[in-house]
This record gives structure tokens, C-alpha cells and sequence, in this order.
């Protein structure tokens, strides 16, 4: 594991995001800490949600779509920078587009949805840009294919899921080249999911198909529920962050 000190300083951590980055304002959607969470506890950073006074706004359920409801990531930064940053030095972590995916497969406008989340996801990285931030952590989608929900709507679902999650990614990519005077850290979601669908075992874990949610245990299993991770996938998620971020 990579230590905290080997990694870029910072003072705060604000995160706009839905159900996988959400620590406590509409719930914790998983059975314990989620990625956020433990990546703030290694770079030694409080992190609260933003209804108890925090800096996560994450809000379980939000899409980047800026009309899909009062809690769309788009409206989580509007809410942020209509205040004064806080002091210091600050990363920002935006994490969206798997609810857009998930409201998009099997409609007609399936292509257009992801393009709107698209715009969406880009707006709020040059706004944070413009407005002054320095570092802006991006995790990229998973094929959302993979999750138990997706997978039992049946084979036409899952092809279409992971279409969409890799145009989303593809033409978020493109977007980000335009964007300048502030670093860019990309968390490779993706990979890593292909990874521990190709290989559990490299990643500790034994099922990454059945939700452990109603089971004895949820140790070995990728997925909490039908679409949310473990706390232990979450943990690999921050390990990796880390990793990404002692890298620039």
C-alpha cells in the first residue's frame, strides 16, 4: 500500500458524486466505509457529509444530468461554488454517470442520455478549473454490465450497459484534453473492474457475481448489492486513488 506521506499534500477533500461516494446524506450504500471515506482516512483528512457540515455532497441517486433531479451532481457544484472554497489546498473528486447508465439502457434515447451526462461531468470540471482548483481526482465507469441488477435484466442489457459505459468514458477522455491549468488525476474504475472479473483472486476476492447483502458474510464478495460495492471493493478503490495520486 502506498503511504499518505508519498502523496501530493492536501488540506480538504470536497467530493460531488451519488450512491458509490455518498458517506451519510441520503445513507451508506455498502457494509462499511466507502471509497471516499477511506481515502480521506489515509491522507488523514476529515471527510463529512455535507449535511452534518461536511465537504461530501455526494447524494445517493444523483445523476450528472443537470435535469434528472434537485440532486444531480451539476447542482451538488453549483451549491459548492456559490460559497467560498475553504482554505488551503484542496482535491476534488467528481464520480458520476452510473446512475445516467443505469436510467439509459433500454431507452430510445439511450445515446443522448450519456452525452447530457457527459456535458454535465465536463461543465463541473471547468468550473471547478476556472474557479481556481488545482486537483480534480476523475474515476472513470466500470462496465456496469457486471452488476447482479444489470445482469438480470439478461443478455441485451448487459451488452447495451457496457456501450454506454464505454462511450461515456471514451468521450469524457476527449473532453478533459480541452481543459488546462489544473491536474487531472484519472482513476482507472474501469480496469480495475475487468480485473477482478478476469481474475478475483488478484484483487482478494472469491465471488464477484452474487450480492452478500442478506448473507452471513461478505467477506470475498465484490458486490454489497445489486449494483453497489463491499466496503472491501471500496478499499480498493482508495488503495488505488492513493496510488494514482502519489503519482503526479
Amino acid at each position: 500500500m502506498v503511504s499518505a506521506p508519498a502523496v501530493l499534500a492536501f488540506d480538504h477533500i470536497v467530493v460531488f458524486g451519488d450512491s458509490l461516494s455518498d458517506s451519510g446524506n441520503a445513507g451508506r450504500f455498502s457494509n462499511g466505509p466507502v471509497w471516499v471515506e477511506q481515502l480521506a482516512y489515509r491522507l488523514g483528512l476529515p471527510l463529512a457529509p455535507s449535511q452534518a457540515g461536511g465537504l461530501n455532497l455526494a447524494v445517493g441517486g444523483a445523476r450528472l444530468d443537470p435535469n434528472s433531479g434537485p440532486h444531480n451532481l451539476r447542482a451538488q457544484a453549483d451549491l459548492y461554488l456559490a460559497e467560498p472554497p475553504p482554505k488551503g489546498r484542496v482535491l476534488y473528486i467528481v464520480f458520476g454517470g452510473g446512475n445516467d447508465i443505469l436510467a439509459a439502457i433500454g431507452t430510445p434515447h439511450a445515446g443522448k442520455m450519456v452525452d447530457t451526462a457527459v456535458a454535465s461531468l465536463t461543465s463541473i470540471v471547468s468550473d471547478l478549473a476556472r474557479q481556481g482548483a488545482t486537483d480534480i481526482l476523475l474515476p472513470n465507469l466500470p462496465d456496469v454490465g457486471m452488476t447482479p441488477q444489470v445482469r438480470a435484466r439478461g443478455d441485451g442489457a448487459v451488452a447495451e450497459a457496457g456501450v454506454l459505459a464505454e462511450r461515456f468514458n471514451t468521450q469524457v477522455e476527449r473532453a478533459l484534453l480541452s481543459i488546462n491549468g489544473v491536474r487531472l488525476h484519472v482513476l482507472d474504475v474501469r480496469a480495475m473492474a475487468e480485473r477482478a472479473r478476469a481474475d478475483p483472486a488478484a484483487l482478494g476476492f472469491v465471488d464477484v457475481t452474487t450480492p452478500c447483502e442478506y448473507l452471513p458474510t461478505c467477506d470475498g464478495y465484490l458486490f454489497w448489492d445489486g449494483v453497489h460495492p463491499t466496503t472491501k471493493a471500496h478499499e480498493r478503490l482508495a488503495e488505488r486513488a492513493l496510488q494514482v495520486l502519489s503519482a503526479q
